[in-house]
């Protein structure tokens, strides 16, 4: 074999294993068309984004199941190395939940089949408690170095991918690390970007748990609160959830991050809502749709699954956001 054929082989095995849509390189001399602006307490027609119209949530979730395959054996050695880490320094070996305390406490209130499923009910609710809320504050600090770690190298590892280098899981914990303290004031950000939603559902559950709304309309109220604080959250974070990934390329600080993942949001930013939503809505379905059966068949096999699922739905997560991310460049 020549060695042009054997180099349009390698080329084409390359080609093969792109997922993501590929960023347009525009050169420095060429002519951009000027962007329209919204002009304050002025009444304005839609204005359309000049580029293709944002994939659906369901390419989007097949484009990163691909990305995952595709890199299915670094994945595996990820999912095997959060796990023993999730297990020794967040979870712990015990179980986090004792079905048969639960079980014991229903017994003589209620009827046999409505006691087995509010048992399964609450046992389902402190499954998914223990992993939200990690028991201790030292627990709860690991579980937030290993997402943020965790995030980086997979950032890095898809990146190198889709560029067309063969890495290993090794080298994207080692050499992915590097933007660790920019990436770090983006979280914070995040942070302070869902306290609206935090006092929303702080005055709904007091109101509604105080007797302080008693009636539908009063609650109804009470609730078009929370549901509107929850909103002005996923709308700021819709463009800061971009701004982890761009802050990840070379020589980019926070604030240019922030501004350039704004631009990359402009007259589209509720198109990016709708699909960190639909991230969500998918994860909580897998949750109950598998988990939840399982828990009528054997209390000690959900819990298996549940964590296995919580260890697997961090690189879903990451690869649904970084083919967010390339379909909006």
């Amino acid at each position: 074999m020549s060695k042009s054929t054997e180099k349009e082989n390698i080329t084409k095995k390359t080609r093969s294993k792109k997922v993501v849509k590929q960023p347009k390189i525009v050169a420095k001399d060429a002519k951009l068309r000027k962007k329209p602006k919204y002009k304050s307490l002025r009444l304005h027609k839609r204005v359309k984004h000049p580029s293709q119209p944002i994939p659906s949530w369901w390419k989007i979730t097949k484009k990163a199941s691909k990305l995952i395959l595709v890199n299915k054996k670094a994945i595996g050695w990820f999912i095997l190395i959060y796990s023993l880490l999730y297990l020794v320094f967040v979870r712990g070996f015990a179980s986090p939940v004792d079905i048969d305390e639960i079980r014991n406490n229903f017994d003589g209130v209620l009827t046999d089949d409505a006691s087995s499923l509010a048992t399964n009910f609450t046992f389902f609710s402190l499954m998914v408690s223990s992993t939200t809320s990690a028991a201790g504050e030292i627990s709860g600090l690991y579980q937030m170095i290993f997402i943020i770690t965790s995030a980086l190298a997979l950032i890095w590892l898809f990146r190198q991918q889709q560029a067309g280098n063969k890495v290993t899981i090794k080298e994207a914990f080692y050499r992915g690390m590097y933007p660790l303290v920019p990436f770090v004031i983006i979280v914070i950000v995040l942070a302070l970007q869902t306290i609206p939603a935090s006092i929303g559902n702080y005055l709904f559950t007091t109101v509604t748990s105080t007797g302080l709304a008693i009636n539908f309309l009063e609650q109804f109220v009470w609730l078009l609160l929370f549901i509107s604080l929850l909103l002005l959250t996923l709308y700021l974070i819709s463009s800061s959830l971009i701004a982890l990934f761009v802050v990840t390329l070379p020589d980019m600080t926070p604030k240019i991050a922030l501004s350039k993942a704004k631009e990359l949001v402009s007259f589209r930013r509720f198109s990016v809502m709708r699909k960190v939503i639909a991230l969500i809505i998918l994860v909580v379905f897998i949750y109950i749709v598998i988990v939840f059966p399982m828990i009528f068949l054997s209390a000690d096999l959900a819990q298996f699954v549940f964590f296995f699922l919580t260890v697997v739905v961090v690189p879903f997560a990451v690869a649904y956001l970084f083919v967010l991310y390339r379909e909006l460049l």
